[in-house]
């Protein structure tokens, strides 16, 4: 199954603008005019952990996290915010029926929910995940003129740019997050499954 994601995207945007620093109480993140709320990221990664369970997946499996289960659904979180943002900003819409047929072509929304398990992505985010992607696809072939590879690769450029507008701040309790590296080691959220790496992906 191959899933034509902007996660790359998402990421490269993201690691421009976000820093951690002092933030609103009650807050994980400010992402331009959005707040998330500690009750938002904590619900999700309650749920993205009961999809673990059900799907048997081990936590120590989940190589492509970036940073520790906590850390990898936040950074999701602020991934959809920002990108939300930055579509709308620029007369993006996906509607219902275009995520419906997404998973209609990808075996299922079981099978696509599963694989974005892997990527931190929760149950109740993974609607608003997909819908940015496909989002970001448009995005992209607007900015870039046209769906060829090399217009695709300058109208992602110019998606960066534009993320970089919109800036993001993580809550320094959740750890430190350096634009070059992503989130920095820390043992207070415990220690990401092995094989990953700090930076999002």
């Amino acid at each position: 199954m191959k899933l034509k994601l902007a996660a790359v995207a998402v990421a490269a945007g993201l690691a421009l603008t976000a820093c951690s620093g002092p933030i609103q109480a009650g807050s994980a993140a400010t992402v331009g005019d959005h707040r998330i709320t500690t009750a938002t990221l904590d619900e999700n990664v309650t749920e993205f952990q009961k999809a673990l369970e059900s799907a048997k997946i081990p936590p120590d499996q989940l190589q492509q996290l970036p940073g520790t289960v906590t850390q990898a659904v936040l950074l999701q979180l602020v991934n959809v915010s920002q990108f939300s943002q930055l579509e709308r900003q620029n007369g993006i819409t996906v509607s219902d029926g275009e995520v419906d047929a997404f998973y209609a072509s990808n075996n299922g929304q079981a099978a696509v929910d599963q694989i974005l398990l892997q990527r931190g992505v929760s149950p109740l985010l993974a609607r608003d995940w997909l819908k940015v992607s496909i989002g970001s696809e448009k995005l992209a072939a607007k900015l870039g003129g046209g769906t060829g590879e090399q217009q695709m690769a300058a109208g992602q450029q110019k998606i960066n740019e534009l993320a970089g507008k919109i800036p993001v701040t993580f809550s320094p309790r959740y750890g430190k997050f350096d634009p070059s590296q992503g989130w920095l080691p820390s043992d207070r959220f415990g220690t990401a499954p092995a094989g990953n790496g700090a930076a999002a992906g």
